[in-house]
């Protein structure tokens, strides 16, 4: 028996055999990626071990670095019942680096791939401006936010020059004359209507016309529910959410057509459509939802809450719920896919450990912060490349 039938469990060479088995080597995943700097990729390389036209399960794969400087883990895998091996994780450094996966004890053929893949450094950057001064300790829950998603969201956008009035995007909005590299953030704590009533909402006012990403956005705060959430340690995560929909979450799912069965529209099972998130949902134990379609979205709470975030009875403490959840809110995996089916480069494995059973429940199962109709009514301005407003969209 050949070397390499020797080592492959449940593998039977042919009659006669004398030597190695020839095998063939292919890749199935993770070739050409890019990834943020320091950081592992999001797809990582995987191979599938044949014979012939036959996957052979059972033999050993080494992955090695060799350009870049980058680093892996679970670097010795062995081939599944479908012949297909998968390397841990793949961390990258700036510019090219390359991963390579040989059968491990021989054979005769295509026995060894080369990966490639891309480092890129942290290229979309949010500019925040404030209406009116902050005290240090609510300015850096917003650098915390901004630092946020500045890990997940990172690959560039194209910079657009914006020549608006005062009061364009919003009531006391101040004229803007200049060219946004990715976003431009209002922050606006101000007293609305005392503690326990609108805690506030956030959207975007100026978006690309190819894509709908998001130029410039407000999230405005009441004060009084401000501190509140402060003592109760729950401000950062507030304006972390809030960050979301001005980027785009809820707020232009319609316009990219990702949003399937909207409430607001008579639907009974609002769900998001997009690639990624369905990927990410089934990667998550979504397969054993069985409550409706994938990717379930809030279905109940009104204009501004349904069909703009996770649906609460199902996600229930996950960040992007139309509740923040007393304890920790992790912004999911789930979270960053979706935002990558918005069309920006972004970063998996900043995602915050979260594990979900999908059983549904009439809703928070402790105190909660409800953030009701927290998306922003803003109109929403679509320019071209050159600034010009070419469509003015009127949110309910």
């Amino acid at each position: 028996m050949g070397a390499l039938c020797a080592l492959t469990a449940g593998y039977a060479c042919s009659s006669g055999s004398t030597g190695p088995k020839t095998v063939t080597v292919t890749k199935v995943a993770g070739d050409g990626e890019v990834g943020l700097i320091g950081y592992p990729i999001n797809f990582p390389p995987a191979v599938k071990v044949t014979s012939g036209s036959h996957g052979v399960s059972g033999v050993t794969v080494t992955f090695a670095v060799t350009g870049g400087g980058g680093s892996v883990t679970g670097a010795t895998a062995v081939t599944d019942t479908g012949g297909v091996a998968r390397l841990g994780s793949w961390t990258v450094q700036g510019g090219g680096n390359t991963v390579s996966a040989k059968v491990t004890g021989g054979g005769t053929g295509g026995d060894s791939v080369t990966f490639s893949a891309t480092g890129q450094g942290e290229a979309y950057t949010i500019e925040v401006q404030y209406i009116k001064p902050v005290s240090p300790s609510r300015a850096a829950a917003v650098d915390s936010a901004v630092q946020h998603w500045q890990r997940i969201i990172y690959g560039a956008v194209t910079p657009i020059p914006i020549d608006a009035n005062p009061g364009d995007c919003f009531p006391n909005s101040p004229a803007i004359d200049e060219t946004v590299n990715s976003v431009l953030i209002f922050v606006d704590l101000d007293s609305i209507d005392g503690p326990g009533k609108i805690l506030g909402a956030a959207g975007p006012c100026f978006v690309r016309s190819s894509g709908r990403q998001p130029i410039v956005g407000l999230v405005e705060l009441d004060t009084a529910d401000v501190a509140n959430l402060e003592t109760a340690g729950l401000f950062p995560e507030v304006v972390l959410h809030e960050f979301a929909h001005i980027l785009g979450f809820g707020t232009i799912w319609t316009d990219l057509s990702l949003l399937a069965d909207p409430s607001q529209s008579g639907g009974t099972d609002p769900h998001f459509v997009g690639a990624q998130a369905l990927a990410a949902f089934k990667t998550m134990g979504g397969g054993s939802y069985t409550g409706g379609l994938p990717v379930p979205v809030e279905d109940s709470g009104g204009p501004g809450t349904a069909d703009g975030h996770w649906r609460e009875s199902v996600f229930h403490n996950e960040l992007m719920t139309g509740y923040v959840n007393a304890g920790a809110n992790p912004l999911s995996l789930l979270t960053i896919a979706s935002m990558g089916d918005l069309g920006y480069t972004v970063n998996y494995a900043a995602a915050e450990p979260f594990t979900q059973t999908y059983s549904e429940r009439a809703g928070p199962s402790g105190p909660a912060v409800v953030l009701e109709h927290d998306i922003a009514p803003l109109p929403i301005h679509v320019v071209d490349p050159s600034g010009r407003v070419i469509e003015v969209l009127r949110r309910p």
